[in-house]
């Protein structure tokens, strides 16, 4: 499934679920420091990597296979 900046996505987090909104999608391999570590996702045009905000303000990585429209 394709997404695209100001989709609303959720995935499973823990014992429940985490929400937030397509930022960016990024159809290589794609690095960011997010709270002080770097997270990599090796995005594709198949499988795309999603920068994404959650509402507290907080940022995420994550591929378009981890997620699901909220």
């Amino acid at each position: 499934m394709g997404y695209q900046s100001g989709d609303k996505v959720e995935w499973d987090w823990g014992n429940g679920t985490a929400t937030g909104e397509v930022d960016k999608t990024h159809a290589s391999s794609i690095t960011r420091t997010i709270k002080g570590s770097e997270v990599t996702r090796n995005g594709s045009s198949d499988d795309p990597a999603l920068e994404i905000s959650q509402d507290d303000g907080t940022k995420v990585l994550k591929l378009s296979s981890e997620v699901r429209k909220a």
